[in-house]
């Protein structure tokens, strides 16, 4: 998967919080732009591991990470980025 169309899916599920916002510079921190706010943040959070269908292992990511769109694809779409097991 290409990190391109990675971030394509990112902004998508963002988009869902604000579809008025289409060119969103991937470094900015979207918790201190007010982009997401910390209880929304928990439902993008699971917006995007259902619509990429990885569950990355949140322990083992730097939380700034987690901020930023560019962030946010590394994570997600990274071949070698580590996944929570998940108990079936």
């Amino acid at each position: 998967m290409s990190n391109g169309n990675g971030e394509a899916q990112i902004r998508e599920v963002l988009s869902t919080f604000h579809p008025e916002l289409v060119n969103i510079p991937a470094d900015v921190d979207l918790i201190d732009s007010r982009l997401i706010n910390s209880l929304a943040f928990i439902t993008f959070m699971q917006n995007l591991i259902d619509a990429t269908g990885h569950e990355p292992d949140l322990d083992s990511v730097p939380i700034g990470k987690l901020r930023t769109i560019e962030g946010l694809t590394e994570i997600f779409f990274r071949s070698d980025a580590p996944s929570a097991q998940v108990a079936e």
